[in-house]
């Protein structure tokens, strides 16, 4: 009888220590986060380089919102066919609209992903006063870049990883990191930009971003900016009860599992895990799609993951639309 009763209370005491795992950022934003096994075999599909010594530290980045613009009327409707690399902000520049204003005219789901050939309405200024509601001046947004490593690749590419973490109240969406690369004498080498990986950047918390620029160059130093970044006013069709119940990391895969714990049927559901090596930087980052994960239903997950170092801990988090 003693032994049965041993067993039950180590039982309930794992119970316990697997519902506390994960810090919960705010209202259907749930991180979960595990500990990696030492590794058995050094990854080789990329290879871990420390940037130079002059590289810029990791410092508080000021980061506007897009200013809002006064829309040009016209009797039609301006039609823009998606080019291959063409990002909403820009075409938002292009045309002086703002991009909520693009989001809302054309139910776009994912900012982040514009399907080439996709047609987009330029909202002329009588749909603008239906569209969007007047807004308040913007504010320069409290954000820093941290977790920063470089990281070359075997074909001469280099990656740029790290996270922009949220010190406001609100939660965040629509940002964009901006990586510049310089030599000795302060000459621009390269330059990529690219947004954070997860949809929404939750009010205290961080979200990943993976820079990949072209030119592997020896390069004196960087300078990492927010280009954009806007509060979160309305959530639409976004669904915000998706939580990442375990994780578990095993020969280079992590496997976990999705819970839909709120009222309606999610879509487009996309898990990102971010991997962290000893020194805390993010060493490898993967995303996860789920097609369809209705309520109250749960789905298992499996990325595999190359990082370029050896992996500490991990952290998986979920997204998707109603």
């Amino acid at each position: 009888m003693e032994a049965i009763e041993q067993v039950t209370i180590r039982r309930v005491a794992l119970a316990i220590v697997v519902l506390c795992i994960g810090a919960l950022y705010g209202c259907g934003y749930e991180v979960l986060q595990v500990t990696a096994p030492p590794p058995t075999v050094t990854p080789t599909a990329c290879v871990h380089w420390s940037p130079p010594r002059l590289r810029a530290t990791a410092t508080p980045v000021p980061a506007t919102p897009l200013p809002t613009f006064t829309f040009t009327p016209t009797p039609t409707p301006i039609i823009h066919v998606v080019k291959k690399g063409e990002t909403l902000l820009g075409i938002a520049y292009q045309y002086d609209v703002s991009i909520k204003a693009l989001l809302e005219a054309n139910e776009i789901p994912n900012p982040n992903s514009l399907p080439i050939g996709q047609r987009l309405v330029i909202p002329p200024d009588d749909a603008s006063a239906v569209v969007r509601p007047p807004t308040p001046t913007p504010t320069p947004m409290p954000l820093q870049v941290v977790n920063v490593a470089f990281h070359r690749t075997p074909v001469g590419s280099l990656w740029c990883m790290g996270e922009v973490e949220n010190e406001r109240d609100e939660f965040l969406d629509l940002v964009q990191v901006q990586v510049s690369l310089y030599d000795a004498k302060g000459r621009l080498l390269d330059r990529s930009v690219a947004f954070v990986l997860t949809d929404v950047v939750p009010a205290h918390g961080k979200a990943p971003f993976a820079v990949l620029l072209p030119r592997s160059l020896d390069f004196a130093g960087y300078q990492i900016d927010v280009l954009s970044a806007e509060p979160i006013v309305r959530w639409g069709a976004r669904h915000r009860a998706l939580s990442v119940e375990w994780l578990k990391v095993e020969e280079g895969k992590v496997r976990g599992e999705v819970f839909n714990h709120g009222e309606a049927d999610a879509r487009q559901v996309r898990v990102t895990v971010t991997a962290y090596g000893d020194d805390g930087t993010v060493v490898g980052v993967r995303q996860v799609e789920i097609a369809s994960l209705p309520a109250g239903e749960r789905a298992s997950f499996v990325a595999s993951l190359i990082p370029a170092a050896p992996v500490a801990r991990v952290t998986a988090v979920a997204w998707g639309m109603k």
